[in-house]
Order: structure tokens, then C-alpha cells, then sequence
């Protein structure tokens, strides 16, 4: 899956120091009012492909501690399904 730029998008990440770009890209994320931190990905046919063989989606977080966090799709209105 590879993040992608979308409206309402007011932060941008970018990778660790020393960190390659094959290693991690820059994350373009939206920080809401009350705190959260929303990004957006879009999978390829691959990951399509592998989610419809019953495949689980995996997350992977840079950080010192691991946040809360979920994962959600949403309409083309913006609103979580």
C-alpha cells in the first residue's frame, strides 16, 4: 500500500535521518482538532488481491511507544465505513 496526498492533508512527515528512501517515504497526514493523526493509503492490485485471499493488513509504527490507532475506509464523502 502506498500513502497518498488527499485534501485536508496539513502536515507532512518525513523519514528518519539516515533512513533511505526504499526504507520509508514521506507521510502527508491530517492532524484534527482533537489530536488525532489521519493518513491515507491506497492499496495496489497486489494488496487487493492478497486481502480478498483472506490476507491480514499489517501495521508497522516508528516510534518509542505504540499509540492508539485503528484502521478504516471511508466514502468519497469522507466518512468512515
Amino acid at each position: 500500500m502506498m500513502p497518498i496526498d488527499f485534501e485536508g492533508a496539513n502536515i507532512t512527515f518525513t523519514k528518519p535521518e539516515g533512513w533511505t528512501d526504499e526504507q520509508c517515504s514521506e507521510l502527508r497526514v491530517m492532524r484534527t482538532e482533537d489530536g488525532r493523526y489521519v493518513s491515507v493509503w491506497k492499496p495496489n492490485v497486489e494488496d487487493i488481491k492478497a486481502i480478498n485471499e483472506g490476507r491480514p493488513i499489517c501495521l508497522s509504527i516508528f516510534s518509542n511507544s505504540h499509540p492508539p490507532v485503528s484502521l478504516f475506509t471511508y466514502n468519497e464523502l469522507g466518512e468512515h465505513n
